[in-house]
């Protein structure tokens, strides 16, 4: 089992998102023509329950593939930018923050609620383009069940 909110579960999430076929094709060219869903997320986990402390977890999405994941440390400043532009220096570029409880992200990842119903609940928040990730909705729930593929030990 892989320990939650840790760097060796961002690894085995984008390990799990890039072995994901239906992640590919709901995330690539042939579904968001003509280059494919891409964008960096940072996944914020708000403490609740047993979580003490805030944690970030960047994802870089491009072309129906993860091209990178991992732990952000509480210096590092991310920034929601829009597609092409250019992060100030000093910060990470984002087009999307997408944050929620740790009591939400628990269900989230076990599959008691969608993502983009805990959205539309409110149990969840998005910074970016609202109308992007609408339109990838099956995007999404394929990125939830690759995470949820991981064998993961919760707080």
């Amino acid at each position: 089992m892989i320990e939650f909110a840790t760097q060796e579960l961002a690894d085995a999430y984008a390990k799990a998102l890039n072995e994901n076929s239906e992640y590919k094709q709901a995330g690539g060219p042939a579904a968001f023509p003509p280059d494919g869903w891409g964008g960096d997320f940072i996944f914020v986990i708000e403490p609740s329950g047993p979580l003490l402390e805030e944690v970030r977890m960047w994802i870089s999405l491009y072309h129906g593939n993860c091209t990178g994941a991992r732990i952000l440390s509480k210096d590092e400043k991310p920034q929601v930018i829009k597609s092409g532009e250019q992060a100030p220096e000093g910060a990470i570029g984002i087009e999307y923050v997408y944050s929620a409880s740790y009591d939400t992200w628990v269900k989230i990842l076990k599959k008691e609620i969608d993502p983009i119903k805990a959205l539309l609940t409110g149990k969840a928040k998005l910074q970016g383009n609202m109308a992007k990730v609408m339109r990838a909705t099956k995007a999404a729930q394929e990125m939830v069940a690759s995470t949820a593929s991981v064998d993961t030990e919760f707080l």
